[in-house]
């Protein structure tokens, strides 16, 4: 039967053989710098101090940081919240995409090789994409699918008491 869940669970699965096609079809390219584009971006630097606010939850956006500090307690986070962090760091902090694959790596309890470092090369624009330079639009996206603030709120306590409005100020 056809509706809004089967099909997310069936794009989900689509896109986890197509970055095992693509990892079977590029080797060891995924893990490269310029990933199966073999075009680096040699502006993102090795930054090991934004690296751990990013892992910390301590970029200053609530949206960003909820979504680290859920990882860094679980070993879990929702697709979007992967494709946003991963995003942020490398559209916004300039940092180079192979830390954050790496780190997801070291944490993630559903970690697949093929979906991660497909993932990764996608969001940081050496991978499959049709579109040039994807950049997420984080305050959408948290105005999306955080309308009232509550999954931030969750992760960082510390806002509870503000409204969502405000947080999406922060």
């Amino acid at each position: 039967m056809k509706n809004k869940s089967t099909y997310w669970i069936f794009f989900e699965l689509l896109w986890r053989d197509f970055f095992r096609l693509m990892a079977k079809k590029h080797g060891d390219k995924i893990f490269l710098q310029g990933g199966t584009r073999e075009k680096a971006n040699p502006s993102l630097v090795n930054n090991v101090e934004l690296l751990h606010q990013w892992i910390d939850g301590q970029t200053g956006n609530p949206f960003i940081d909820a979504n680290m500090r859920e990882l860094k307690a679980t070993g879990f986070m929702s697709n979007r919240g992967r494709q946003n962090v991963a995003s942020f760091l490398v559209k916004e902090m300039g940092v180079n995409w192979q830390m954050g694959a790496e780190y997801f790596e070291s944490v993630l309890i559903d970690y697949d090789v093929a979906s991660n470092w497909g993932n990764w090369n996608y969001i940081a624009g050496v991978g499959s994409d049709p579109r040039e330079d994807r950049h997420f639009n984080i305050q959408s996206q948290a105005r999306k699918y955080d309308p009232d603030g509550e999954y931030v709120k969750t992760w960082l306590p510390a806002l509870a008491a503000l409204s969502s409005e405000d947080i999406f100020q922060l």
